[in-house]
């Protein structure tokens, strides 16, 4: 199955219950279509309630955040074509939109993975726009059902990229059950020397548990921008400082420092299996670790865990997970920002059809507040 569908909300739900592939399903386009071109996509549709209450850590003052309901269409539709150009080296690429969102804005073609590569029975050679090896294990099997807004992308320290142009990836062949991606790429390419390098590595045990472990590595990505000496009108009671240090009455004009930015050093890693046990149970757990040393200034580090159990009993299923984002530390000082989700999930799948309901709690820690969130979604999504 293509990752693509797997990082669907409910990719979790399709696979196990075995109902269909993406290369089974995509179409061809024209009968003596040389290139075998398809067209595939997911539709995908759901209602969503958000109920948060939002506490200033430091004073336990709170408010409602915000309440109310949303649609959320995360349909997306893409084009694969293929050609060997000899024996064992068949040139292949595909285009793939993004979710089609709240105004079409972000379902552009290339939105999501876009490349063109080379392939054999010695693996697969990509260049363009994908996933990283290290994000790719993230998003699944970890982030299902509804653990991406901690686990995903919600961490304070960003040591890892997710999907992302300039990249070259080779994914290998299955060598006895065990596999293996290695990648690299330009960060930022407006930055001199941002690169990234990332690989990870997947091994199945007796047909019921995978092993993965991945890491990634990046230098000089840009974490702070910079600014240029400005002039303002001081509004503050109490005064300003200007660039030179020299104190500013209330309504005088003044002139900011300029500002360099910062860049940082990454490193990332992470270790996790997933089990097919008895009975229609299933498990999967991760736990992952990173770093982000700013040159000039001081290192930040956090660890996060994630554990999933699914149960299957014919076409429905059932789906819970708790991930947690430990507190951080900067230059070794803890800085009060954990959080964590509870979900869970039911699901029916019929005739390639997935309706389902989730149920979160969010707690969401930062920059000194704590908003606190309750998730219901209802929807509905099948692959094409």
């Amino acid at each position: 199955m293509e990752k693509m569908f797997k990082r669907s909300v409910l990719g979790t739900a399709v696979a196990a219950a075995a109902m269909m592939s993406m290369s089974a399903n995509a179409y061809q386009i024209g009968e003596n279509n040389e290139f075998n071109v398809e067209v595939y996509g997911v539709a995908a549709i759901s209602i969503v309630n958000y109920d948060a209450e939002e506490k200033t850590i430091a004073t336990g003052a709170k408010e409602d955040k915000y309440t109310g309901y949303d649609y959320e269409n995360e349909s997306r539709i893409g084009f694969r074509a293929g050609k060997d150009m000899f024996d064992n080296v068949n040139i292949f690429m595909q285009v793939e939109s993004g979710y089609v969102g709240e105004d079409g804005k972000g379902g552009t073609l290339g939105n999501r993975d876009t490349f063109v590569g080379v392939q054999g029975d010695w693996g697969k050679v990509r260049f363009g726009r994908m996933l990283t090896p290290m994000y790719e294990v993230i998003d699944w099997p970890y982030a299902n059902p509804g653990l991406g807004a901690s686990w995903d992308w919600g961490g304070d320290v960003k040591f890892n990229r997710d999907r992302h142009g300039d990249m070259a990836r080779y994914d290998s062949p299955n060598f006895s059950g065990f596999n293996f991606n290695v990648a690299t790429g330009r960060g930022d390419k407006s930055v001199d020397g941002n690169n990234w390098y990332g690989a990870a590595a997947h091994y199945r045990v007796a047909d019921m548990v995978t092993l993965h472990a991945a890491f990634e590595s990046e230098t000089d990505r840009k974490v702070k921008d910079g600014a240029d000496a400005s002039w303002e009108i001081c509004a503050s009671d109490t005064g300003c400082t200007d660039g030179a240090g020299n104190s500013i009455s209330t309504g005088d004009n003044y002139q900011t420092a300029a500002v360099d930015a910062q860049f940082a050093d990454t490193f990332g890693y992470l270790v996790g299996f997933e089990a097919s046990l008895p009975a229609g149970f299933g498990l999967a757990a991760a736990y992952k670790s990173g770093e982000s040393d700013v040159k000039g200034g001081d290192k930040s580090e956090q660890d996060s865990w994630v554990v999933i159990g699914q149960y299957w009993n014919g076409p429905w299923g059932v789906k819970v997970g708790y991930t947690e984002n430990l507190e951080s530390k900067t230059a070794g000082v803890k800085q009060g920002d954990e959080d964590s989700i509870v979900s869970g999930q039911l699901m029916y799948v019929h005739n390639g059809f997935v309706p389902y309901l989730r149920l979160a709690q969010r707690d969401i820690k930062s920059e000194g507040k704590q908003t606190e969130t309750f998730v219901v979604r209802v929807g509905l999504e099948y692959g094409f």
